[in-house]
């Protein structure tokens, strides 16, 4: 999946010249599609195109990885094959995506990253083991084209769980199944990686009005491109 392009001014981050690389995220029910169509709808009609991209996925392989990830079989399977298995798609992604557009100068805008993979493989799944690997692996993945910014979603558990279970137009997933426990300790997840990365991790309060958040999220992208 990848939206749009036009290439911006470079922001220059540990000595490398590259654009803004922004990711939105948060908890299965936090309103994070909502917003994420919301912003890509306005950068349009603003005539502000861009890289619109997703994880995992955003390229033929790394969605075929997807599929296998969201299939009974990868619901089902152990933290650390799950885990492997987003490094593995978002591997191809930055070498297939990521890298060649920012080095272009063209933002990019991804729904999901690697915020994802501490919360639900890292968290929710109870793997701490995984934990000290999962900055290793981000520097290795990522090496100089880490996201500028990371834009979270947070609303408690409770209306995260309640919100998917009265949505009765959701197909539910395996995931959309998972108890209330389950949802504490992906909240908690983002939370330790706003923690370790206070000054590129946003949290936003996502139990507002839609047009409230939108506004907020526009702000902060406006900032990080730039844009008068």
């Amino acid at each position: 999946m990848v939206e749009r392009c036009q290439k911006y001014p470079f922001v220059n981050q540990g000595g490398i010249m590259k654009a803004p690389f922004i990711v939105i995220d948060g908890m299965d029910g936090s309103g994070k599609g909502t917003q994420i169509g919301l912003l890509a709808a306005r950068m349009g009609d603003e005539g502000r195109n861009f890289i619109l991209t997703r994880e995992p996925g955003g390229t033929p392989l790394s969605e075929k990885i997807r599929d296998i990830f969201s299939s009974p079989e990868g619901a089902d399977a152990s933290a650390r094959t799950q885990y492997l298995m987003m490094w593995a798609a978002r591997s191809h992604w930055m070498e297939k995506v990521v890298i060649p557009y920012l080095s272009a100068g063209t933002l990019i805008v991804s729904d999901r990253g690697d915020s994802s993979t501490i919360a639900y493989q890292v968290y929710a799944k109870m793997a701490p083991e995984l934990e000290d690997n999962f900055w290793r692996m981000r520097k290795f993945i990522f090496g100089e084209y880490t996201p500028t910014r990371y834009i979270i979603l947070d609303i408690p558990a409770e209306e995260a769980k309640r919100r998917i279970d009265a949505d009765t137009s959701r197909v539910k997933s395996p995931f959309d199944m998972k108890p209330l426990e389950w949802y504490e300790r992906v909240r908690e997840g983002f939370q330790t990686l706003h923690e370790e990365l206070p000054h590129h991790v946003t949290i936003i309060n996502g139990a507002r009005t839609p047009e409230m958040i939108h506004e907020e999220i526009y702000r902060i992208v406006k900032g990080q491109c730039g844009w008068m």
